[in-house]
């Protein structure tokens, strides 16, 4: 189960338009599931966002891997930490 974790930008994402930002995975759980879209001005410079798992722990339904998926236009800089917290189920 993923239950938290940190979304920190530590160089401000810059893009020509309004583009945003969502993290999920590729499988197991949907698209935004660690983070919901955010737009840009929300990852400035050492920004430390929450993120959606947080507040809505979620329970995968297969193995996936971190997926990042960049909507409303292409990010031209900028760098994005994103560290999951989660727990293994007794089998």
């Amino acid at each position: 189960m993923v239950f938290g974790g940190v979304v920190n930008s530590t160089a401000a994402v810059t893009a020509s338009g309004s583009a945003t930002v969502a993290i999920g995975t590729a499988a197991g759980s949907a698209s935004n599931s660690i983070l919901t879209a955010t737009g840009k001005a929300s990852l400035g410079l050492d920004a430390v966002v929450a993120p959606t798992c947080a507040a809505t722990p979620f329970k995968m339904t297969a193995a996936g891997k971190i997926n990042v998926t960049v909507a409303s236009g292409p990010l031209t800089a900028g760098v994005i930490e994103v560290w999951v917290l989660y727990s293994i189920a007794n089998a």
